[in-house]
């Protein structure tokens, strides 16, 4: 009488195969997937702007608190949109009621330059330094979806008179040095050909 062992077809085998291959797929993406980022291709900083990674302490706080004044800015004035149809910028005095800072005068405000902000402009906001420490004078234009924010670097800055007009051109000639939120190439250039954000 023969006896022969037969193995039950569980596929037991098959899957220990399966699972070899995708372990081995899953191990060359990984060691592959470095190779194969496409990178942002990084503008060069124009001579009227700096990067955020180069400010100080005082400057990135201030700059932290007015992006975070700019959507609250944008989202009152939609609500004025929504309620009768044309939009109105808030006043000042609106800003300090809804407690968005930098805007209110509390401890804060004192230590980080003591701002006295004014409505330029509709959208407009510029703050000028009154105490020797603190941020820099800025300016904050509220027009685009992402803030653009402009320093007076070394107080160089030419002040904004109200109701003037603002734009980019006038921020430049009045000396006035836009913040770039995004990386930037090392070399830095005037005369390269890049966007800059708003």
């Amino acid at each position: 009488m023969i006896r022969q062992s037969v193995r039950s077809d569980n596929g037991d085998r098959e899957g220990k195969w399966v699972g070899l291959c995708i372990g081995l797929i899953l191990l060359i993406a990984f060691v592959l997937l470095p190779y194969h980022q496409a990178k942002e291709p990084e503008a060069a900083l124009l001579s009227h702007q700096v990067a955020i990674n180069d400010l100080s302490p005082d400057e990135l706080a201030m700059v932290a608190e007015l992006r975070l004044a700019h959507e609250e800015i944008r989202n009152l004035f939609q609500d004025t949109v929504l309620e009768n149809g044309t939009g109105s910028w808030p006043k000042l005095n609106e800003l300090e009621e809804f407690w968005i800072a930098p805007f209110v005068k509390d401890k804060s405000w004192q230590r980080k330059g003591r701002h006295q902000w004014t409505l330029v402009a509709d959208g407009t906001y510029q703050g000028l330094r009154q105490s020797d420490s603190g941020s820099m004078s800025i300016v904050l234009n509220s027009h685009t979806k992402a803030p653009d924010i402009w320093l007076a670097m070394d107080d160089q800055a030419k002040p904004f008179e109200t109701k003037q007009k603002v734009d980019e051109q006038q921020l430049i000639s009045n000396g006035w040095t836009q913040i770039v939120f995004q990386p930037v190439a090392e070399n830095t250039s005037s005369s390269a050909n890049s966007t800059h954000s708003h």
